[in-house]
This record gives structure tokens, C-alpha cells and sequence, in this order.
């Protein structure tokens, strides 16, 4: 059991610096921009797929 009559709050935590947001958007657009054309590929009728794959 602790000594204090009423326990402190626990300590806000500090925002991140500014450059390391804009690090951390980055790299969530690039996987967002990743996705996407993954997800373009994936919706492709087969046949398209196939001959992209044969001009690859």
C-alpha cells in the first residue's frame, strides 16, 4: 500500500516531434499507394493478368 492519500495521475506522454509524424504519414502513403495497386491487380479479370504476366 503506498503513502499518499490520493495517487498521482499518471504522466501525459509527450507528442512526437514533427518530423517524425511526417516520416511516419510517409511511409503510410507509400503502403497505402502499394496496396492499392496491388488491389487493382487482384481485381483484373484473369485473362488481363495472365498477359501482363506473359509481357513481364
Amino acid at each position: 500500500m503506498t503513502d499518499q492519500l490520493f495517487p498521482k495521475p499518471p504522466k501525459r506522454m509527450r507528442q512526437p516531434r514533427k518530423d517524425t509524424l511526417r516520416e511516419e504519414l510517409a511511409r503510410a502513403a507509400d503502403e497505402i499507394e502499394r496496396l492499392r495497386t496491388e488491389n487493382e491487380q487482384l481485381r483484373q479479370p484473369w485473362w488481363r493478368r495472365v498477359m501482363q504476366w506473359r509481357a513481364a
